[in-house]
């Protein structure tokens, strides 16, 4: 098993349908999410949540890709793809986890078990359907954050 983490850049919520964070595993390796790490990057107050859903229907990326960076640097490179921005939006499915955040500092930190039978699986096959993504589910704040992965 190895260990990646990836930040996931500053991002305004705004519609509940603009992802802003999706991760989808490569066609040999699966991948569980271990961690989530997200605080609140605003100015001002505002009360938001965010959910991790599992993806519907996958959108057309765009440019901006979210590196998966190894905690030890033997690891070889993470085999997935990671987007922040889209030319078509991908489509949530099922809710996977959500989170509160207060947009002026708050922290949210969600780390699975140590036996990992909690932890959120995205399956092998560079499937995009089987993937997850970070949607807005209410607020219009401003949050970013880290993830970790464990590719198996």
């Amino acid at each position: 098993m190895q260990i990646y983490n990836a930040q996931i850049p500053q991002f305004t919520l705004a519609a509940t349908t603009t992802a802003f964070g999706t991760f989808i595993s490569g066609s040999v390796n699966a991948n569980m999410l271990l961690e989530i790490d997200f605080q609140g990057r605003g100015t001002s107050s505002a009360d938001n949540e965010v959910g991790l859903y599992r993806i519907a229907t996958a959108g057309v990326t765009g440019s901006t890709a979210i590196t998966a960076t190894p905690t030890n640097a033997g690891y070889a490179a993470w085999s997935g793809t990671a987007f922040v921005s889209y030319a078509t939006q991908p489509v949530k499915g099922a809710l996977l986890h959500n989170f509160p955040l207060n947009s002026n500092g708050q922290r949210y930190f969600w780390r699975c078990n140590p036996n990992l039978n909690n932890a959120i699986a995205i399956p092998a096959g560079n499937v995009a359907a089987a993937s997850v993504g970070f949607f807005p589910i209410s607020g219009t704040g401003s949050v970013g954050g880290r993830i970790q992965l464990a590719q198996i």
